[in-house]
C-alpha cells in the first residue's frame, strides 16, 4: 500500500470516476477502480501505471450487494485496508414522473441509490474495524448532484435517487462518525464533461475539477470532516 492509503472508486472507468482515480493515484493513493466494463477499467489502470502509479481493476455492478462486499474484500486483501470509498457509480434516464418508463425508474433507483447503499455499507463495515490512520478509520464520499437539492422535472427518477442519497449520507454520518469514519456529500450542482449526459450547448466543468475537489476534501486530516461540498460554476459574464 502507498503512503496515502487505498481508495476504491465505483464507476471508475470513465468521466468523473476515471478523472478522480487518475488524480488520486498521482497524489500517492493505491487506487482501485470498479465498474461494469472491463475495457474502460483496463484503460484507466494502464494510464495510471504509465504515470508511475498503482491501480487495480474490479468488475462490479453496484446493484449486486454480494459483489460490492466481494470487491471491498479484494481491496483489503490487496492493499491491507480500505481508506476511501468514492461512491460515484450512477446513471441518468430522462423522463418526468408521469412519463418515465417503469424500468428506467427501477434501474435508476437501483443504481444511484441502492447501489450506493450497497457500496457504502460494505466499505463502512470494513472501515469501522480498522486502526485509525491520520485521525480517522476511513472516508466515504458520495458523489451527488444539484438534482439532490431541488427537483428536476425531466429527470424525476434521477432526482429521487439523489435526494435519497443525501438522506443516506446524513444517516450514515450519524452512525459511523463516532467510529472515526467520515462521510461527505460532494454535490456537483453543474454540468460536467462526462458520459452521463449528452446535452449539447451547455457549459461544463472539466471532470478534473471535480476530482480536485474530492482530493481537497480528502486532504483534511484528523477528526475534522467536510460534511457537504456544493460545486457550481460562476455565471458567464
Amino acid at each position: 500500500m502507498t503512503g496515502r492509503g487505498s481508495v476504491l472508486v465505483t464507476g471508475g472507468g470513465s468521466g468523473l470516476g476515471s478523472a478522480t482515480a487518475v488524480l488520486l493515484a498521482k497524489l500517492g493513493y493505491d487506487v482501485h477502480v470498479a465498474g461494469r466494463t472491463e475495457q474502460t477499467l483496463a484503460a484507466v489502470v494502464a494510464t495510471i501505471a504509465g504515470r508511475g502509479g498503482r491501480a487495480h481493476a474490479h468488475l462490479l455492478d453496484v446493484r449486486d450487494a454480494d459483489a460490492c462486499e466481494r470487491v471491498v474484500d479484494e481491496v483489503v486483501r490487496i492493499s491491507g485496508r480500505i481508506d476511501v470509498l468514492v461512491n460515484n457509480a450512477g446513471l441518468f434516464r430522462r423522463g418526468t414522473v408521469t412519463q418515465v418508463p417503469r424500468e428506467d425508474w427501477t434501474l435508476t433507483i437501483d443504481t444511484n441509490l441502492t447501489g450506493a447503499f450497497h457500496a457504502a455499507r460494505a466499505a463502512a463495515v470494513r472501515m469501522r474495524g480498522q486502526e485509525p490512520r491520520d485521525g480517522c478509520r476511513g472516508h466515504i464520499l458520495n458523489v451527488n448532484s444539484g438534482a439532490g437539492l431541488r427537483g428536476y422535472a425531466v429527470g424525476a427518477a434521477y432526482t429521487a435517487s439523489k435526494f435519497g442519497l443525501m438522506g443516506l449520507s446524513d444517516a450514515l454520518r450519524q452512525e459511523v462518525g463516532p467510529d472515526l469514519v467520515k462521510v461527505t456529500d460532494v454535490v456537483v450542482a453543474t454540468a460536467v464533461r462526462s458520459n452521463l449526459s449528452s446535452r449539447t450547448g451547455v457549459r461544463r466543468l472539466p471532470a478534473e475539477t471535480v476530482a480536485r475537489t474530492i482530493a481537497g476534501v480528502l486532504s483534511l486530516s484528523g477528526a475534522a470532516v467536510v460534511t457537504r461540498v456544493d460545486l457550481e460554476q460562476l455565471p458567464e459574464g
